[in-house]
């Protein structure tokens, strides 16, 4: 396969590559960087980024650009029948009985905590696992990466230009995309398989 110098985008010649040290030069920018960097960084020859997966989408308008996967999941078919049981029956019981009672009960409010905080985090799983989604848009090299529900979550802007490269990475039995470049930024915890693939590729012929 063809190798392209990460720095100036030119066919970096096969004499210049040592697959034993892991080296790659670049005679036109005169650079020497790792091979395994590159590879990361470039796109598998088979991927076609106009033909999203299903629960992805892509608005590609060149210098203005947005990909998307949802983190809709069939295990909200258990955890929001599971979430409703758990979070009514303890709830219910500890909290709003105190409320039509029209009374407080100390102890017994701080040994709810441990099923409030549980229900709480029950629920927000519930919500990403039917209205989640992961979204990278760039506009005039301006980056942004939104992890969340509707308009709520956790936002991260910062240069695209910035980034070197895109890497599917493991964390025990969990898998996520990392931006590397002058800082790492990690997303796409909970996508599944295919759509993290479809979403890194996508990422790395942007660079």
């Amino acid at each position: 396969m063809d190798v392209t110098c990460s720095k100036c985008k030119r066919k970096i010649d096969a004499n210049n590559i040592n697959v034993a040290k892991d080296t790659a030069f670049c005679s036109s920018c005169e650079r020497l960087t790792s091979l395994s960097d590159i590879l990361q960084s470039t796109p598998s020859k088979n991927f076609r980024a106009n033909s999203p997966v299903q629960g992805t989408t892509l608005d590609d308008q060149g210098y203005m650009w947005t990909v998307c996967g949802s983190h809709r999941s069939w295990m909200a078919l258990f955890f929001v029948p599971f979430t409703m049981v758990w979070a009514g029956g303890s709830l219910s019981g500890i909290y709003v009985s105190q409320i039509i009672k029209g009374e407080f009960d100390v102890t017994q409010s701080l040994f709810g905590l441990p099923f409030l905080i549980g229900s709480i985090v029950l629920i927000s799983v519930c919500l990403m696992s039917v209205f989640g989604r992961t979204l990278i848009s760039v506009e005039n090299g301006k980056a942004l990466v939104f992890i969340g529900v509707g308009s709520i979550g956790w936002y991260r802007r910062f240069d695209w230009k910035t980034i070197d490269r895109v890497t599917e990475k493991h964390s025990g039995q969990y898998k996520y995309i990392s931006l590397e470049g002058s800082k790492r930024i990690n997303l796409g915890w909970g996508l599944n398989g295919k759509k993290q693939y479809y979403i890194a590729n996508f990422l790395r012929t942007k660079l």
